[in-house]
This record gives structure tokens, sequence and C-alpha cells, in this order.
């Protein structure tokens, strides 16, 4: 059997977040993939995470469905995450985290969960004050003030993330919010804000994605973070061969600048905080 490790631990979380689980009757099939833009972690931590604790040479491959990511066919590995709870087929309802960590009582293996799910399922965003109270003209201008969210359909996830958290010493709560879209489901929003949260989240979980952790940089070097900017020009922003203040620092797109789509905004409208 496997070591139940932090290892272990933060491949759960990846596939709690991208993954998919499939038994064929000769085969097993694990699927997991996400953005293109997330090709980087894929391939230089996903990957070598996956193929050193299973003893695999798995490489990454591009997707018709229009996501970069594996699918390795393997019907032991797919045996050996079912055995940990995860089902075959669509799981987005009745994922858990996996009781050998959840009643672990071991904080590293509530780390190595939270930031496999952060990294694939997560979201770090920054709001401004720009409405309500007499906030100085930097924090009604830039978008400085930091929010962690992890969404989730599963109600027994969010739970599970929640007492992690906690136990981890990093206060949160968990949001309601349901679309005004009768064929979506409710959604868990797990919400932790603030300076400190975030560098408690960053010193003892961290984030290996470089699409997120590009956000933290520019945050930490600069004190605020524009919205609506992908992967490549906030490198350009860290490396300093694309000025910050050019971009729109009201978290409007500059249509000048060429700029793609936006990022998920950090605070949906309809969240109701939950009591539990």
């Amino acid at each position: 059997m496997k070591k139940f490790s932090k290892e272990l631990a933060e491949i759960c979380g990846i596939h709690t977040g991208d993954g998919y689980l499939r038994l064929r009757k000769t085969k097993g099939e694990l699927d997991i993939s996400g953005n293109i833009e997330e090709r980087d972690y894929y391939d230089f931590h996903v990957i070598p995470l996956v193929n050193r604790y299973f003893d695999l040479n798995i490489k990454g491959r591009y997707f018709s469905r229009g996501t970069y990511g594996f699918v390795l066919y393997n019907k032991q590995v797919a045996l050996f995450l079912n055995k940990l709870g995860f089902p075959f087929g669509k799981k987005s309802k009745v994922v858990g985290v996996p009781e050998f960590i959840l009643k672990s009582n071991d904080k590293e293996l509530y780390c190595g969960f939270l930031r496999g799910l952060f990294d694939t399922d997560g979201h770090l965003g920054f709001k401004n004050r720009r409405t309500g109270g007499s906030y100085c003209e930097f924090k009604k201008t830039y978008n400085y003030y930091p929010v962690v969210q992890i969404t989730t359909i599963s109600e027994r996830l969010s739970k599970g993330v929640y007492f992690m958290l906690r136990e981890l010493g990093l206060k949160c709560f968990i949001a309601g919010y349901q679309s005004k879209n009768p064929f979506e489901s409710y959604r868990y929003v797990i919400v932790l804000s603030g300076k400190d949260r975030l560098l408690k989240w960053m010193d003892l979980i961290g984030m290996k994605n470089p699409v997120k952790f590009s956000r933290f940089q520019i945050w930490k070097k600069f004190g605020f973070c524009p919205t609506n900017l992908n992967l490549f020009q906030r490198e350009k922003i860290l490396t300093g061969e694309l000025d910050i203040y050019s971009v729109g620092v009201h978290g409007v797109r500059d249509n000048t600048a060429g700029f793609g789509p936006a990022n998920r905004g950090s605070n949906p409208r309809g969240l109701v905080k939950k009591r539990l």
C-alpha cells in the first residue's frame, strides 16, 4: 500500500479540483486537466508529483475540450484512489476530503490537500474600497484587499475544508450562493480574507500554480494587484516589462493594451453567510 504522505494528500486535492476517475472492464482511467494557461503548473509540478508518487512516466497533453493535463490508463491507480473515497464518474456533488486526511489530526496532510485543491479550484482576488466608509484614496482606487475563495457544489467538501482551515488557525466562513439559473447547483464558497490571513496561508499552505502565485507576487511587490490580467501580463509586470499603472487599476480592462478576458471576480453577488 502506498504511504499516506503530504504528497498523496496534495494529489488528492488536485484530483478533487480538476480530476475525473473512470473504471472500464479492463482498465481504469485518471483524467486531470485545467486551463491551458496552467500548462507550466502541470508540466513542472502536477505531472512530476504524480510520476514520483506512483512511479510513472506520464506526459502532458492538450485536450480538444480546451484544457491541458494528462490521462493515465492504469487500473491499479484508479482503484487506489477509489479506495481513498473518490467515486468513479461524476463527483462534484458528493466529493469530500478523504478520511485518511480529515481524521489524521496531521496538519501536514491538511496543508497538502488544501494546496492541491486551491491550486486547481481556488481563486485569489483583490478588492478595493470604492464604496462605503471613509477610506484613503489608495484603498478606493487600487485592488489591495486579498480574498481567498474555494467554491464547490459539495456540502461535504465545504465542511471538510472549513474544518481543516480552522484547525490550522485560519479564520474563514462558508457563504452560500444560488444562481438565478434553475439548472445550476447551489454553491458553497469558503472565504478567507485580509492581509494577515493571506500571509499565514502562504506560510502554511502556499501556492504552486503560477497563475495564482503571480497574483500574490504582484500584490506583495506593489501592495495591490489589478484584475483582468492573464499570466503573461502579470509576468511582464513582475519583470518590469509592463507598467502596472498602465493596465487599468480600477479592474477595468484597458482595451488599448489588447488584454484578454477578465478573471473571475472575487466577490460573487448573492453570497449568503452560512451557519455551521
